[in-house]
């Protein structure tokens, strides 16, 4: 899998979002000039969350989309250990410890930024959301039923389901869970393609057949804890 650039040599500590070449090469945001709520100077877009001037935390910026957030190309495609590591930073930043003796406005734009940050993260590190996100980001609508899936895929995601009920040990749900893992890292990289293709209805309708996957999981897990609940 192709890594993302490595943003650890394009920020410091102090400013964060200064512009770098290689970070808006892969993902370029707009240079959008805004006023300082405090010292009223002017900062560009890439500087946006603190202030070079001041250092006051601004307002959270909600139109910014996640991947411009976090500094990744807007792709599916992307390295996880990068995505982890950039999360961090950001949080490290806008922790609202780090803003308890702050203004009270600066402290709501902690919370908010923060929230914002987490909620980023959670998106695009689950491949479906991540999906489902960048299909919106291109004015794709996920479909409102299962019409695109043939009859053997759901029928053998009832045969699936018919064994997580009928399973009597863990061994047996650990073997149906790894099937899924596998199946879920083939979609991905399949996702990926197709994204890259443009090809949306394929898109649309592997992540339906992964959000199908990701139920059985779910039903997986909840029979493992039964079956822990019964022995004990």
């Amino acid at each position: 899998m192709r890594k993302t650039t490595n943003f650890a040599s394009c920020i410091t500590r102090r400013s964060t979002y200064m512009h770098c070449r290689s970070c808006t090469t892969s993902a370029p945001l707009t240079h959008q000039a805004v006023d300082c709520w405090n010292c009223k100077k002017k900062i560009m877009h890439l500087q946006k969350m603190i202030c070079s001037d001041c250092g006051h935390l601004q307002d959270v910026n909600t139109s910014i989309n996640y991947f411009d957030l976090l500094s990744f190309p807007i792709k599916f495609e992307l390295e996880p250990l990068q995505l982890t590591k950039r999360f961090r930073q950001l949080q490290t930043l806008v922790h609202p410890d780090k803003f308890s003796n702050k203004s009270d406005r600066e402290q709501s734009n902690s919370s908010d930024w923060s929230s914002l940050i987490n909620k980023a993260y959670k998106t695009l590190a689950t491949p479906v959301d991540r999906g489902q996100y960048l299909l919106n980001l291109k004015g794709e609508q996920m479909p409102q039923d299962n019409s695109s899936l043939n009859a053997e895929f759901l029928m053998n995601m009832m045969e699936r389901n018919e064994e997580v009920e009928e399973a009597a040990d863990n061994a047996v749900l650990e073997q149906l869970n790894n099937q899924i893992i596998i199946d879920l890292e083939k979609n991905a990289n399949t996702l990926s393609k197709h994204f890259e293709a443009k090809e949306f209805e394929n898109i649309k309708k592997i992540l339906v057949e992964m959000k199908y996957l990701l139920s059985i999981q779910q039903s997986i897990k909840k029979k493992q804890q039964s079956l822990i609940t019964t022995i004990s």
